[in-house]
């Protein structure tokens, strides 16, 4: 078998701001090198989080029979489990997964089948962890040919646009959409985010046709009201300025079990999505998903929290986000 250079690899990277070869791998980020700085200066939890490969995958068509696959991983959220799901034609024909301990980097690696003939292949990697490639081999003389993708996403969020708690990759929300949109889409989820005006200043060299924003709930639970009002709408005019004349779509808090509390907000949850709904009436060409009727409202969709849907509440995300208006026009 052969273990395909950088150069081939970079053809194959989605979801990545951009990618860097050093010390025996290939790293993949979802932020740009001025998104990290910001977070470094700013949280040190929420820089560690960046790298976590969140809506990172390899895409291709191959005609090789066999693929194997070496990844050098370490903590990259407060969860320690990781999966990389491993795709043919569209079919989940089996992953590699592990746990990590804080302070560790481990390697991992699994040898995969992928039956005769030309083929497309995914290979996503894990919301949870920072993972690095060590190697992607295929077989001897195999073709290897790259996916191109017109619509392009940028996702800003939190834990839950970042993948808490899917048990793998492709069954997040931000996963699930992208996909039935064909889209190139980065991933911005970061666990415990709040609106954060500064971040909105920072700009992709990625041109997105589209732009989803959910944050909101972290806001309610740890921000006064007027913080939050402020963050809010200069985070929304912030990215106006960068992308002018892009389509954002902003989706309101999820249910969660306290939703009726007043944590530091000072009001229901319920307030936070009103609040955004008036705030998008400034800002063009920005339309309001309600959040509150995409999960039943009941504790069993999601974790032991409250907080973050397990994979039956992200099966239910995923199915009512696609159905609405905004996003039925770039379904197939």
């Amino acid at each position: 078998m052969k273990a395909l250079n950088f150069k081939e690899i970079k053809s194959l990277v989605h979801g990545a701001s951009r990618v860097e070869e050093g010390d025996g791998v290939i790293s993949f980020f979802r932020f740009t090198k001025e998104q990290q700085e910001l977070y470094w200066a700013t949280s040190r939890d929420f820089y560690n989080k960046t790298f976590a490969t969140a809506g990172i995958s390899l895409e291709f068509d191959t005609n090789s029979q066999n693929l194997e696959l070496s990844v050098l991983v370490s903590k990259g959220s407060s969860r320690s489990y990781f999966t990389h799901s491993i795709f043919v034609d569209g079919v989940r024909i089996g992953d590699l997964s592990g746990n990590i301990r804080d302070g560790e980097n481990r390697s991992f690696e699994k040898s995969f089948g992928l039956g005769t003939g030309l083929k497309r292949v995914k290979i996503l990697f894990p919301w949870s962890v920072y993972s690095r490639l060590k190697s992607l081999k295929l077989d001897d003389n195999a073709k290897v040919l790259p996916i191109e993708k017109t619509l392009k996403m940028i996702m800003f969020g939190d834990s839950i646009t970042q993948g808490y708690d899917a048990s793998s990759p492709e069954l997040t929300y931000a996963s699930t959409l992208s996909t039935a949109l064909g889209a190139e889409a980065i991933n911005k989820g970061i666990a415990g985010e709040q609106f954060f005006a500064g971040f909105g200043k920072t700009k992709d060299d990625f041109a997105p046709d589209l732009i989803t924003v959910a944050y909101g709930t972290n806001d309610w639970r740890h921000a006064k009201k007027e913080k939050f009002l402020a963050s809010c709408k200069g985070f929304f005019q912030n990215v106006r300025n960068n992308y002018p004349a892009v389509k954002i779509v902003a989706i309101t808090p999820l249910w969660r079990v306290d939703i009726d509390n007043e944590q530091e907000f000072g009001e229901p949850l319920s307030f936070v999505g009103n609040y955004i709904k008036e705030i998008a009436k400034t800002v063009p060409n920005m339309v309001v998903i309600d959040g509150t009727n995409l999960i039943e409202h009941a504790p069993e969709f999601f974790q032991t929290d409250g907080v973050h849907p397990i994979d039956a509440g992200f099966e239910q995300y995923s199915k009512n986000l696609k159905a609405c208006e905004v996003f039925k026009k770039y379904i197939g």
